[in-house]
């Protein structure tokens, strides 16, 4: 199993156990509705994780319940695709988290926090502007901009930047440069950094809350995004 499957993996299993003590709260007046919740969030991310052991097999999204999108058709106006909860986008997310990972894990510990920035901001962008989503894209886009912020405050310009391999990350073939910090700065922009992470995660978390379907996605997407504070332990 290659750095990105493990990755998912750790991913998938989090999401599958943080589930219940996100929604105990929430759904604890409809156990039914839980445990169909439950039942497509692990079926969907089970999905999602072979497909990433698998990298030659062609994506296929499950067909979503009514409970996994949280949406009533709608009685006017057309609904763009990606606005509505699905999980081949919220599996984008998942996948490009495992992605960065396994990419920004090769560099030395300076350059990894622009590493982190632009691949998270390279996933909000990718996101509906409206929707579901839109919400997602905010947060991510904002902790995309802290997180430069950092890089910005502590900035290294002794070091030359580094450019990575043109297939450093299958999912992400712009090309890009990643700034280094300074390493006498180095563990205080690390802790500021995981702060940011933190804080996006928290909430995505919440940004779930007031439905029993975008509570499992955004569940998922939160717990992707705080996989990568594995990448801010400096060595």
């Amino acid at each position: 199993m290659n750095l990105t499957s493990k990755a998912l993996m750790t991913v998938v299993s989090a999401a599958i156990a943080v589930w219940p003590l996100q929604s105990m709260a929430a759904l604890r007046s409809d156990m039914d509705m839980q445990t169909q919740d439950r039942q497509n969030a692990i079926r969907s991310l089970e999905i999602l994780l072979a497909q990433a052991a698998a990298p030659g097999r062609a994506a296929q999204a499950p067909t979503p319940t009514p409970t996994q999108t949280g949406n009533t058709p709608q009685q006017s106006g057309t609904v763009l695709p990606g606005e509505t909860l699905n999980w081949l986008t919220t599996g984008r997310v998942s996948k490009d988290m495992a992605a960065l990972v396994s990419e920004c894990s090769q560099y030395e510990d300076v350059y990894r926090i622009d590493c982190l920035r632009q691949n998270i901001e390279r996933t909000a962008n990718a996101l509906p502007d409206t929707g579901d989503y839109s919400e997602a894209k905010r947060i991510l886009s904002r902790t995309a901009s802290r997180l430069g912020a950092i890089v910005n405050a502590y900035a290294d310009t002794s070091v030359p930047r580094l450019v990575p391999e043109p297939h450093a990350n299958p999912r992400n073939l712009k090309k890009r440069v990643y700034r280094a910090v300074r390493k006498d700065k180095l563990r205080q922009a690390m802790a500021e950094a995981t702060r940011v992470i933190e804080e996006a995660q928290t909430q995505l978390l919440r940004s779930g809350e007031n439905s029993q379907a975008r509570l499992v996605h955004y569940t998922a997407m939160a717990t992707a995004v705080g996989s990568t504070k594995v990448l801010l332990r400096s060595s």
